[in-house]
Formats: C-alpha cells, sequence, structure tokens
C-alpha cells in the first residue's frame, strides 16, 4: 500500500539520485565525442538495482532506493537524446556505439549484480 511516509522517502531518494547524477556524468569526461557520463551512471545504477532487487533486504526499504534514487540516477531519456544528437550530427559510428555500449554494459551490470 502507497503511504504518503514511502511516497516521501521515493522524493527524498529522487532528490539524492538526481545529485548523484549530476556529479558522477560531470566527473566521467566525454572521449572522442562518446558521451561516457551516461554510459556510467546507467551501468553503475543497473549492477547496484540488480544487486538490491535479487538480495534479501526489506521492500520497504528498497523502493525508495531502486525507485527514488536509481530512478533519478540512472536515464534513459538523456542516452537516448545523446544517440539521436550524434545521428543528427552525422556521427552514426559513434551514435551506435553509445547505443550499443549502454546496451551491452547496462547488461553485464545487471547480471554481475
Amino acid at each position: 500500500m502507497v503511504t504518503f511516509v514511502s511516497i516521501l522517502l521515493v522524493g527524498f531518494g529522487g532528490s539524492i539520485g538526481a545529485c548523484l547524477r549530476f556529479l558522477v556524468s560531470g566527473a566521467v569526461p566525454s572521449t572522442r565525442g562518446l558521451p561516457l557520463g551516461t554510459l556510467t551512471v546507467n551501468t553503475i545504477g543497473s549492477f547496484v538495482l540488480a544487486f538490491l532487487v535479487y538480495s534479501t533486504i526489506k521492500t520497504d526499504i528498497i523502493y525508495p532506493i531502486t525507485i527514488g534514487t536509481l530512478g533519478s540516477f540512472t536515464t534513459f531519456s538523456t542516452f537516448a537524446y545523446e544517440s539521436f544528437h550524434l545521428m543528427e550530427e552525422g556521427s552514426f559510428y559513434l551514435s551506435l556505439t553509445n547505443i550499443v555500449s549502454n546496451i551491452t554494459f547496462c547488461l553485464i551490470g545487471a547480471g554481475a549484480g
């Protein structure tokens, strides 16, 4: 059952995740035009999410972390925008590399978690 407290906890987790994403994405520079910051947060988030979901941690603690913190830490919309923007600029190879890298590393991260 959704309670006001659980909504606040998810919101609090979301603010933490957004700040972490800002810090991590900003700390990882793009390499040869490839947006590695987004790849990094998506890979870390995939690993942590799988680890938590398959752990024995109680669900009342998992939801604020998975939905709130990891939901705002990882970003599919930025990944999609960056991939599209690379295509728009004519960097089809970089766009494809970004797409394949995100899918591959996120699956590896989820599997490792």
